[in-house]
């Protein structure tokens, strides 16, 4: 506690120049005298480059009657609260004077900004962001700040007054007052109503001035709308349980934050570090209640939890160990109690019912029931330990919901034991307890827990017992929820008779009318789990093939109705069937094919693991599309026949509009660009994986390590190099404005599925790209050649590769570059061209490795000078 007031202290000196009489009562408690608190006042000092600022600290928590912070009180003495509900307690508003303005705080219309300038003038201004989102500094151009964060706004500010005033030595800028912003808080809270808030107020401090929020409103569920749609939901849980703060967000003007109402409660009491009424989403389970709660005491027994749980107008109460309860789905409403472990823990069980002291015992060290009575015995004597009326043929020992009958009078005369383990419950009970009526008990999972037992008369029967018993219709297996059906063919009999428990099987289907005796316990069981699980597959032309359950009257007609029935392409003059058989103890197959009318028509049978093929009519193909894009009549996606020309679909699209520039036209095919990717990829491992291996290898132990990590260096560059420039696909063609003569030329090619072609405009240009001191694209004249083009781009650079420079034709095709002083440029440059200068590669000392480097950054050029041929599609 001294280390408490202590802090406070120091908080106060810090923000005070005197201390209050409550601040100097915490100093005394603290240990420090008034000379103390003088001497630490007198350190504090305000420098002249700081800008001042209101620091305001208000600290107002709920207190009750005694001064003593509500949550501090006992446990039994409070009333069980929602958990986070104490975060509301605190009532402290945000003060923006006192803490340091955010970098992302985005400036407004009536901020007040702080603007002190010193070294050879001092200036000490306030500016005012003004309706139009502009400040006026003197000597200083109109600034607009609007919309700009405080750090870009600072940035921005300093720049153009250290303009204005040169000589200035320290500048400084802050916010000196805050604009506000009008928010409405509605739904479930204390004061719904429109607030005035500081303008980086955040959803916590809204719903902190709106008094907090009501028993029946969620803290989970908090919605932020902004412009009229949900912009974000805030959880209330994952600030105050984990300390994260990122779905709590700066307000605006005009925002509205909902509070919905609570979908799901649970009250957890006990032996948790927590105990709280909790809230739960959609989804969360068990397991996120107790870590909401923090987990278990060190005293929990994690096999004794209570759920209490209201359903169908009754009320159902389960006694669970940890892992039980993790498979249950949490409903609203429901109570979890964890009950304490007893002090001996793992070493106690307990006596109960018609005893003169019933207690916890510890258990012997033979861990024998005999040895354990016998104690009591030597201890109480039998009459002084029993009580009268005492039933000594029937008796129970009950642990984790398992019971286990036993004789009193056999244990006690050692005729009968029972290995006993901690934690048993041992009930005694008096003969008037058991005179209860006969009744027979239902087991197995897919009987419902809330009743296992049902009255007994004399000549009923299993059949009887299936009209009585509710059963489930799903069960949690391993925390996953799946379906079960009650298997009506056999059920297991557990029958004491004698005083001697047997357990036989019941075949209905050969005793339908099996007769029960009274006390029975009768084991049901789910279909799936005890019968072999009838399937056949259907594929092919049906719209929903699949593995489907069938049985022994399952036909052809049933298997094609419940997989969507038969598509149109679907064949019915013929369809297979692979059947399973055995025989000379080895599984065999057969194929049958069928006639699918006929079969229809006699609704032959499906067998167990059959697999259907249903084929389809014969050339019968989906339907093939190409898109013409462009500067076509009629651009759009064409259905075409098998085979068609490209030539007949620019025909259906109407032919090219006057001012298209055919000669640039860009083809591309899906399975190409698939190619090429797959090539350049092929391309880049098997380089990464040549370098990996040389530098690993004896006879390249003398390159120096440099070399080999520029070598994986530049591997990387590729890399990401490739995913910008992925190819297109492009196929090179030459395409006529007159399409007769283009129908006579080998271009004139066969189309397939997604194949596109693109007709630019006309283009009067020529680029020039890559090593070249200006990038550039130049309108075309006819009279320059290539030589000339690159002397417009400023010439080639020092890293120029000039003995491989290309030419990208408008077409796709790429052509060398050769240059002769005497016989000038040996090829021509045309409209749409882009002449492209590569770097040369001269940094590796393996020549293989530059070249392949080089060949890839080739390709990557013709991407690119393929795309800004046509605009860049």
């Amino acid at each position: 506690m001294r280390i408490i007031y202590s802090l406070l202290l120091v908080c106060s000196v810090l923000f005070s120049a005197t201390l209050t009489p409550t601040q100097l009562e915490l100093a005394k408690a603290a240990g420090y005298s008034e000379a103390d608190i003088k001497k630490e006042l007198s350190k504090k000092q305000n420098t002249e480059n700081e800008v001042q600022k209101e620091q305001k600290v208000e600290n107002d928590v709920v207190l009750d009657e005694k001064g003593i912070q509500k949550e501090e009180l006992k446990s039994e003495d409070k009333k069980l609260e929602r958990f986070a509900s104490l975060f509301f307690n605190n009532k402290n508003k945000l003060n923006p004077y006192s803490i340091p303005t955010p970098s992302n705080y985005s400036l407004n219309h009536g901020d007040k900004i702080s603007l002190k300038i010193y070294g050879g003038t001092n200036e000490d201004f306030v500016l005012d962001v003004n309706k139009d989102g502009n400040i006026n500094i003197p000597q200083v151009k109109e600034l607009k700040v609007i919309g700009l964060n405080f750090q870009e706004a600072k940035k921005l500010i300093k720049e153009e007054t250290k303009k204005a005033y040169p000589n200035s030595t320290n500048i400084l800028v802050d916010i000196s007052e805050f604009s506000s912003i009008q928010v409405t808080i509605s739904g479930l809270v204390n004061a719904p109503g429109l607030y005035n808030l500081s303008s980086f107020s955040t959803i916590k401090d809204a719903l902190i001035s709106s008094g907090g929020i009501l028993e029946n409103g969620s803290y989970r569920n908090i919605l932020l709308k902004r412009a009229g749609k949900v912009y974000k939901s805030f959880d209330l849980y994952s600030l105050v349980r984990y300390g994260d703060a990122s779905s709590d967000t700066i307000l605006k003007n005009g925002d509205i934050i909902l509070v919905k109402p609570i979908s799901k409660e649970i009250k957890l009491t006990g032996d948790v570090n927590y105990n709280a009424i909790f809230e739960l989403k959609k989804g969360e389970s068990f397991r996120t209640l107790f870590n909401f709660a923090a987990g278990f005491k060190a005293k929990a027994n994690q096999n004794a939890i209570s759920l209490k749980r209201y359903e169908n107008d009754t009320i159902k109460v389960y006694t669970l160990s940890k892992e039980k309860l993790y498979k249950f789905t949490p409903k609203n409403g429901d109570e979890i109690n964890v009950y304490s472990t007893s002090i001996l823990g793992a070493n106690l069980v307990k006596i109960s019912g018609n005893i003169v002291a019933p207690s916890e015992k510890e258990l012997p060290s033979d861990k024998k029931l005999s040895t354990l009575l016998q104690n009591e015995l030597n201890q109480f004597g039998e009459n002084g330990y029993f009580k009268k009326d005492t039933n000594y043929n029937f008796a129970v020992i009950k642990n984790d919901n398992n019971i286990k009958s036993f004789n009193l009078q056999k244990v006690l005369d050692k005729k009968e034991d029972h290995i006993i383990k901690a934690g048993d419950i041992i009930t005694i009970y008096k003969n008037s307890d058991l005179k209860e009526k006969p009744y027979i008990y239902a087991k197995g999972e897919v009987v419902d827990n809330s009743k296992r037992k049902y009255e007994f008369y004399e000549g009923m029967s299993v059949s009887d017992l299936f009209g009585l018993v509710k059963f489930n219709s799903e069960v949690f297996d391993d925390e996953v929820r799946k379906s079960v059906r009650v298997d009506k063919t056999k059920v297991q009999i557990t029958r004491l008779d004698n005083n001697q428990k047997s357990t036989f099987l019941v075949n209905l289907s050969e005793n339908k009318n099996f007769k029960l005796k009274k006390y029975d316990e009768v084991r049901f069981f789910d279909f799936s789990a005890v019968n072999d699980k009838m399937t056949a597959i259907i594929k092919g032309e049906v719209f929903i093939p699949g593995t489907y359950d069938i049985n022994e009257n399952t036909t052809i007609n049933d298997i094609v109705n419940i997989s969507g029935g038969l598509t149109k392409k679907a064949l019915k003059a013929r369809f297979e069937v692979v059947r399973y058989y055995t025989e000379d103890y080895e599984r065999k197959r057969k194929v049958l094919a069928l006639d699918m009318n006929k079969a229809l028509n006699l609704k032959i049978k499906i067998f167990s693991d059959d697999e259907i093929t249903i084929f389809p009519i014969a050339n019968w193909n989906d339907k093939k599309y190409v898109n013409i894009k462009g500067l076509v009549r009629y651009p759009g996606k064409y259905a075409i026949e098998e085979g068609e020309k490209l030539s007949s679909v620019i025909l259906r699209a109407g032919g090219f509009l006057p001012n298209a520039f055919v000669e640039g036209a860009v083809f591309t095919r899906e399975e190409v660009r698939e190619l090429q990717e797959k090539r350049l990829q092929e391309t880049l491992d098997r380089l990464g994986n040549q370098v990996l291996k040389a530098s690993t290898s004896s006879e390249n132990l003398g390159e120096e390590k440099d070399e080999t990590a520029k070598k994986l260096q530049a591997i990387k560059q590729l890399e990401n190099e490739a995913k910008r420039n992925k190819p297109i696909g492009r196929v090179s063609l030459n395409l006529y404005y007159d399409l007769n003569r283009f129908k006579k030329s080998p271009y004139d090619i066969a189309l397939k599925d997604e194949d596109t072609l693109y007709i630019p405009s006309i283009s009067d240009t020529v680029s020039v790209v890559g090593e070249v001191l200006n990038q550039n694209t130049f309108v075309f004249n006819d009279d320059l050649n290539t030589d000339d083009y690159l002397s417009k781009a400023g010439g080639v650079t020092e890293l120029a590769n000039e003995d491989y420079i290309y030419i990208v034709k408008a077409n796709g095709e790429t052509v060398k570059y050769e240059s002769s002083y005497f016989w000038g440029n040996d090829k021509e440059i045309f409209k749409g061209d882009t002449i492209v200068v590569p770097m040369e590669f001269d940094m590796f000392s393996d020549m293989k490795f530059a070249k392949d480097v080089s060949s890839i950054l080739y390709q990557f050029a013709i991407t690119a000078a393929s795309l800004k041929t046509v605009g860049g599609i």
